[in-house]
This record gives structure tokens, C-alpha cells and sequence, in this order.
């Protein structure tokens, strides 16, 4: 149920700037979806598919960035990247994210838990971006 919410909160926002820019068709939908978020690239553009059926954006190619999870740490000040493990628990309940280097879980989010529309392109717009 994650990633249909997330795909309606997606078409939203894709609807949103195509009614603004005055968008006869939308054909592509760049996305970058960070590790933390849980999602599934497939399942998320599976649904995003269904939902938009019917509007300006059926049919709209989907084009998933993944992008892994960056931290800081607080106590060692490490910065890198961390796994975030593929377990379905993590659906049901955050991941806490530790240091590399020290073990600590007082880190920073520097990336990667984000789900976010970088960029349309539509048709038929005042000016074609």
C-alpha cells in the first residue's frame, strides 16, 4: 500500500505542474527515489501507470534514479553511504541507519530518503519543458 500512496502523491504533483504549464501530454516523468524510502521502482511505476490512466499523462514514460542513502555521523564524523537492507519489516517500521566506521546511530540524513519529481516533460505548453 506504500507505493500506491506514493503514486498518487506523484500524479498529483505531475497533474498539478501540466494543468500549470497548460500541458496537452505529459511523456515523461523523471524521478529520483531515495533507499530510505522502501520503494519499489517497479511497483511504483506499475501504479503510477494505473492511476494515471485516463489524464494528460497516460501513457507517460517513467524514469526511476535510485539513489542510495548518504549520512554524517555525529560522534566520528564520518560521511558516506549506508546500506539499507531489502526486508520487507522495514515497511511496517523505520530503519535506523548506524556509522560505517563507529557502530553509532546518531547520524545525519545527508540523502537518500526522498521519493522526488525532478523533472516533466510535456507537450503543448506555452513554452515546451
Amino acid at each position: 500500500m506504500h507505493d500506491v500512496t506514493a503514486a498518487q502523491r506523484i500524479a498529483t504533483t505531475v497533474l498539478q505542474a501540466a494543468r500549470e504549464q497548460g500541458a496537452e501530454r505529459v511523456e515523461r516523468i523523471d524521478l529520483a527515489l531515495g533507499a530510505m524510502t522502501m520503494l519499489d521502482p517497479e511497483s511504483l511505476a506499475f501504479w503510477l501507470e494505473q492511476i494515471l490512466r485516463g489524464t494528460v499523462a497516460e501513457g507517460a514514460e517513467v524514469e526511476v534514479e535510485q539513489l542510495p542513502l548518504r549520512v554524517r555521523c555525529k560522534d566520528c564524523a564520518w560521511e558516506g553511504e549506508v546500506e539499507v537492507p531489502d526486508d520487507p519489516i522495514y515497511h511496517l517500521m523505520p530503519f535506523a541507519p548506524k556509522c560505517a566506521v563507529c557502530g553509532s546511530d546518531e547520524i545525519e540524513v545527508l540523502g537518500g530518503d526522498a521519493c522526488v519529481v525532478r523533472r516533466i516533460r510535456v507537450t503543448g505548453a506555452a513554452e515546451d519543458d
